[in-house]
Parts: C-alpha cells; sequence; structure tokens
C-alpha cells in the first residue's frame, strides 16, 4: 500500500495563521485594549480554530494547506496574505479555519470573493483541479477507497503471516473488526477491553451472540456519550471479526503477558487503561496515535502478492463496509445508525440508537453474510459443534473463577463493583471458545504458521485424537449448513406465510366481488362465470350479494387493534384505515333499507358509547373536545385499564341514548369484564374514578 504523507516540520504552514491581509477591502487589524492585547486575541483565535482540532483532522489539513501554500507559491501574481477555497470540501474547511485567522479579511457575505482577483484565482483552482481529475494517469477504478471481497481476505491472510505476530494479528484484527463495525481511525485508537460486552439476539435455528465494543472518544463525539459497535460470527470462517479478535486477544493474554484477568480479580481498576490495538506491548496503557495504527496496516500490506494501491488508509474499512451495506440494499437508516450518521437526527439519532448495541442489528448481519433474513437464517456449523470446556480453560485459566468471583463482588457489594470486568471475563471465554471453533480452519489455511502453536497447551491439544475428532465434527458441520439452502426453521416459516397469503387472497376476493354485487346488477351468464348465487337463487344469497355488511365487518377487523383513546374517537367521527366512521355506514344502510349483522350491530353498540360519552362531557362543561377526552385517558393511565375495558366499563355506568335505541338503565351492580387474575371494578367505583379525573382535569391551568 503506498500512501504518502505530510513532512514533520509543519512551521512554514503555521506561519500562514499569522499572515494580515492589508489590500482593497481590509477590515480593522487586531489592537491592544485595556483587558486583551493583540497577541492574546490572535491565540484565542488560533486555539479555536487549530488548537481544538483532534489530531487526526490536524494531520489531514496540513495536507491541504501545505498542497495549497505550493500552488499559491507557483502563481506569478502573489496574494496578499489571504487565501481563497479550492474546490475540495475538506480543503474548504481547512482553508475557512485559517482565514478565521488571517487579520484583515472581510467577513463572509461581503464583496471581498467578487472582487476580479478573487474570483480569478477562485477559476483558476477549479479549473486546476478539474484538469488533475481528468488527465490520463488518472485511475479510473471504483474501488480506490474501498476493498474488494478478494482484496480483503488477501490482506487478511497477509496479516495472519506477517513476521512480527503482534502487528499482524493486530491488523487481522483491526480491518475485520472495523470494516464490520464501520469504525473511524480515532475509535480503533482508543478501543478498550472494559468497553466490551456479550449479548445474544434470539436468532434461528442458532441464536446470534453479539460482541458489543463501546466508545465514548472520537472527534466525532465531542460530548463523550457512551456509543456501541456490534460483531458477529461471519458465515465464512475466513471472514470471520471475532474468530480474528479472539487470536489477537488470546495471543495478548498468553504470550503478550498482559495482566488483563488477574488485575480484573484483584479489583485493581489500572485494567481499564487497556487498549486492544497497539504495536508494542509497551504501549498498551496510552492511546495510539494514527501513526502507530496506519504504518502497521501499510506495513502488512506491503507483503501481500499484488500491491494495494488505495486513496485511504484507517479510513479503508469504513468506506468498505458502507459499500457493502449499500450493495445488500440495505436502508440509509440502517446506513446511518451503523455509522453513527444517525446523530444528526434529532433526539432519536443523538441520544437513543446509539446507546444499544442492536440499534443496527439488520447491518450487523448483512455484514455477517446471513443477509437481511438472518433473524430466520442464522446458522454457521462450526457454531454448532459444542468445545469442551478443558479446552477453553486451558487458554485463559483461572476465568471461570475470576467470574464467579467479580459476579459474587458484585452482588454483595463487598467490594467496589467493577461490572466491566465481569463483562470483559465473559467476552473473553466467548472469544475462547469462538478460537477453538475456528482453529481446523486455521491449521488448514496456515498449518505450522500458525502462531498458536507454539503455546505448549495448544500443541498438545492439537495433537491428540479428540481435537481430530473435533476438527472432522466441525467441518462436517460447515458442509452440512452451506449446503442447505435454507433452514428448516425457515421452510416452515415460509409455508406458514404462504398460507396466510392465500388465505388472505381468498378474503380480498369475496370482497371484491361483494362490492362488485353492489355497484351493479348480477346477470345470470356474468354470475355463471364468476360461480356466484345468481337472482333466481334464494332471496338470502340476494341480499348479501348486495349487502354492505362486508364493508362494516371489514372495518370491524381493522379497528380492533385500537389502543387508546384518541383512536377509539376518531374512528366514531371521522373513521380510521380509509374506511367511514361506522355511523355514516349505518345511515348508508339504513338507506338502501337493509339490515346490519348482528355482529356488526353489536361492535356499533359497544363502541358508541366512549366517544359519545367524552362529547356529553365536553358540551356539558364547555370544553374543548380534547380536554374531555384527557379525563378518560388519565382514567385509564391511572388504574391501568385496556381500551377495551374503559369501553365496557363506560357502556354499563352511563350508557349514552342512541337516537333509534330504546330504553337503558345505568348498571351499578355490575362489573367490569377483566383479564383473569385482574380484580374486579364495580360501576360505582369506576364512576368514583371518572368524577376523580375530572376535577383533576378541571383545576389543571393548562391551555387545551
Amino acid at each position: 500500500m503506498r500512501r504518502g504523507r505530510a513532512p514533520a516540520d509543519n512551521s512554514d504552514v503555521l506561519a500562514m495563521f499569522r499572515l494580515v491581509y492589508s489590500g482593497e477591502g481590509a477590515t480593522q487589524p487586531l489592537v491592544d485594549d485595556f483587558s486583551l492585547t493583540k497577541e492574546h486575541k490572535w491565540q484565542l483565535l488560533f486555539d479555536r480554530n487549530w488548537g481544538s482540532l483532534a489530531p487526526g483532522s490536524k494531520t489531514k489539513w496540513l495536507v491541504y494547506l501545505r498542497k495549497w501554500k505550493k500552488w499559491i507559491d507557483d502563481q506569478v501574481e502573489q496574494p496578499e496574505g489571504y487565501l481563497v477555497f479550492p474546490s475540495s470540501k475538506s480543503a474548504r474547511k481547512a482553508l475557512r479555519h485559517l482565514r478565521a485567522c488571517q487579520v484583515g479579511i472581510p467577513e463572509e457575505g461581503t464583496e471581498f470573493p467578487s472582487q476580479p482577483y478573487i474570483a480569478g484565482v477562485t477559476s483558476r483552482a477549479k479549473t486546476a483541479t478539474a484538469e488533475a481529475r481528468q488527465c490520463e494517469g488518472a485511475d479510473p477504478s471504483c474501488s480506490a477507497s474501498t476493498l474488494s471481497n478478494e482484496e480483503y481476505a488477501s490482506l487478511l491472510e497477509a496479516a495472519m503471516r506477517y513476521p512480527d505476530k503482534q502487528v499482524g494479528l493486530c491488523v487481522a484484527a483491526m480491518v475485520s473488526c472495523g470494516l464490520a463495525a464501520g469504525f473511524r481511525s480515532d475509535d480503533l485508537q482508543d478501543t478498550r477491553y472494559f468497553m466490551e460486552l456479550i449479548c445474544s439476539v434470539p436468532a434461528e435455528p442458532l441464536p446470534m451472540q453479539i460482541l458489543a465494543l463501546a466508545s465514548n472518544a472520537g472527534k466525532a463525539n465531542q460530548d463523550a456519550q457512551m456509543t456501541y459497535a456490534a460483531l458477529a460470527n461471519h458465515r465464512q470462517p475466513h471472514l470471520d471479526c471475532l474468530a480474528y479478535l479472539s487470536q489477537l486477544v488470546l495471543y495478548q493474554i498468553n504470550v503478550s503477558k498482559l495482566p488483563l484477568l488477574a488485575l480484573i480479580y484483584q479489583n485493581n481498576m489500572s485494567w481499564r487503561s487497556y487498549r486492544m490495538f497497539f504495536r508494542d506491548p509497551s504501549m498498551a496503557t496510552s492511546k495510539q496515535t494514527y501513526y502507530d495504527l496506519s504504518i502497521m496496516l501499510m506495513k502488512v500490506a506491503a507483503t501481500m502478492p499484488d500491491t494495494l494501491v488505495k486513496t485511504k488508509v484507517m479510513h479503508l474499512m469504513r468506506c468498505s463496509g458502507t459499500v457493502s451495506l449499500a450493495a445488500a440494499a440495505c436502508s440509509m437508516d440502517v446506513l446511518r445508525v451503523w455509522g453513527r450518521w444517525a446523530r444528526s437526527e434529532g433526539v432519536v439519532g443523538k441520544s437513543y440508537l446509539p446507546k444499544s448495541p442492536l440499534s443496527a442489528l439488520p447491518a450487523t448481519g448483512v455484514l455477517a453474510g446471513f443477509g437481511n433474513n438472518f433473524m430466520t437464517n442464522h446458522a454457521f456449523g462450526r457454531g454448532t459443534v459444542a468445545v469442551p470446556v478443558k479446552w477453553i480453560d486451558s487458554l485463559v485459566p483461572h476465568a471461570r473463577v475470576i467470574l464467579q468471583a467479580v459476579c459474587l463482588r458484585n452482588r454483595m457489594r463487598t467490594g467496589k463493583a467493577d461490572f466491566s470486568g465481569q463483562h470483559c471475563v465473559e467476552s473473553t471465554l466467548y472469544l475462547a471458545e469462538t478460537f477453538w471453533q475456528s482453529s481446523p480452519f486455521m491449521l488448514q489455511r496456515y498449518g505450522l504458521g500458525w502462531w498458536a502453536l507454539q503455546l505448549p497447551t495448544v500443541c498438545f491439544i492439537v495433537g491428540s485424537s479428540s481435537f481430530r475428532q473435533f476438527e472432522q465434527q466441525v467441518m462436517n458441520a460447515e458442509l452440512e449448513w452451506n449446503a442447505r439452502p435454507l433452514s428448516p426453521q425457515m421452510t416452515e416459516a415460509f409455508d406458514k406465510i404462504s398460507k396466510q397469503v392465500c388465505s388472505l387472497s381468498e378474503q380480498i376476493a369475496h370482497l371484491q366481488l361483494s362490492v362488485n354485487g353492489m355497484m351493479q346488477p348480477v346477470h345470470n351468464s356474468a354470475a355463471a362465470n364468476l360461480s356466484m348465487p345468481t337472482a333466481s337463487s334464494s332471496n338470502t344469497q340476494a341480499r348479501a350479494a348486495t349487502s354492505p355488511r362486508i364493508e362494516l365487518e371489514a372495518q370491524v377487523g381493522l379497528s380492533s387493534g385500537l389502543s387508546s383513546v384518541q383512536e377509539a374517537v376518531d374512528e366514531w367521527f371521522t373513521g380510521l384505515h380509509g374506511f367511514p366512521a361506522p355511523p355514516l355506514l349505518c345511515a348508508q344502510a339504513i338507506q338502501r333499507g337493509q339490515r346490519l349483522s348482528k355482529k356488526a350491530s353489536d361492535n356499533l353498540s359497544r363502541r358508541r358509547h366512549l366517544p359519545l360519552r367524552i362529547q356529553a362531557l365536553a358540551t356539558d362543561r364547555c370544553w374543548p373536545l380534547k380536554k374531555a377526552l384527557a379525563v378518560y385517558e388519565l382514567v385509564m393511565q391511572r388504574y391501568s385499564l385496556s381500551l377495551a375495558e374503559l369501553q365496557d366499563a363506560v357502556r354499563l355506568s352511563s350508557p349514552v341514548r342512541h337516537p333509534d335505541a330504546k330504553g337503558g338503565k345505568p348498571a351499578q351492580s355490575q362489573h367490569v369484564n377483566r383479564s383473569p387474575g385482574l380484580p374486579l371494578i364495580s360501576i360505582s367505583q369506576f364512576a368514583a374514578w371518572v368524577q376523580q379525573a375530572t376535577d383533576d382535569i378541571a383545576s389543571m391551568s393548562v391551555s387545551w
């Protein structure tokens, strides 16, 4: 991988921040006053526009500023201390900060950018940019900033074969996890062990284990909020990010002798400073720099059979993951949540979604190789084979004892609670299990070059007959699950869906035929062709073909899912789901001289009481309808009533007389029907609740 880097000496570039424009249109320069000197004023501007930037941003912007300075120096006509904006968006952002520090430059919105000299320089800059992009040496490839599947697999293999195992394993884990989680460089620089936890998703036929990595740093997280990214086992063993992460973690514990578990057991909080990705064990407790990680990646890429030429280095994984999700037809909403771009979407994207590793679960399933239907087709052969417990304990000795001790300490509060330590040990045990499940493929791919064979315990287990049986089981399971097009659960689900679709199609056909029968007379020949009853059939069948009952029955079915008082009122007075209000349907049926079915009449009777009672309350007290509606919403929430229970209670306590109804008395001795196990509600008790809620709403000084 070839990638140029800005020289270490940037004093000439930073000197541009002190330039002063004194030409036409120059503004008042900085002056001393009684509170601040002009040097102090400039220093505040410099700290705000440059000192507060993240290290990665400074490195990138220095490249833009150096290139722009070189272009300016090559011009015959030199500018007088100011810089105009080139066409690159990132370069314009860098130069905007530069202009904020240069004294004397007019503010934006004045005629300064439209001056002939400025307009000419801007035009020439855009022309030079276009010519550079259109030259014969331009790279026309569509993957200059992403990794193809072949390049991704080749890079991982080169990392696993790299002589320096700490660097190679770190790059393999960094690339695979960065692509799966959409990590930026600053995310990888500060990924720590104490920010990991394991959780399970009830997928079928095999539950999906999610390893969540948290972060509260980075240039895109100025508020230091804890955000999460999710990792899952990949369907293909040679692309499994958790397999490569397990290689790195167990190497650091067994070879680099990272005292992670011992410090957790001792309740020593210094273990929280350990990073996952570092170039040397001596750097494990300090935040890595962009150079530390990028130099490792470029060294490994240099050993690939084919030279990897990209325009990105540490942003390569994030770009590749984004393109992979777009190619799998993931929605833009899923992409925003996965890439942590949803922070611009308001409170939900900024404060809620990033705080759960399952927010971008569809993206996790796609990048794990299971597609959009991962919840019903999540299975990979090696995950179905159980790993002997003693094999796991051989890689992380005493981990289970440490876990029990930490759990007991957290539960009994005998010491400082360390739930992060508990999650870390649980995640390490799961990674050890993943290590053994992927070990047959590591042996098959890397042979004696696999680093784990230098561990005596691993070498002893691999040479045993039990491992050969385990290896055969894993290989057979992989072949079986890869050859199986659909899981039994998916087949059963598809059969169930097909039956539901057929049933729904029959109902729609029946509804269409009934509607057609209402709109036009049915002739004998047409009825014979459509297999419908003719006029010569019984009078009951003829009335059924022209009755509007099917419309009201459809509305009854669609309205059965109502859950709020507002929906019940809207349904009665305006209609829901595209259907007219029930009173209108009833009036239309009466005008045709037709009668509603008993089921529709009973449903009409049950649903009319609540909205009419709310309307009567609003009329009696001269309240807005919304205020009267709030009374019954308060009763429903305060006493945990469902909408059906509330409707039944209103109907029994104070029935509203329908214009065509005959009689009807309040049934004070009855009780509201409730679910088994819940206490009964008498009608007198309900009436007291309504009166109390009415008084509470009346006493509120709220504008309705």
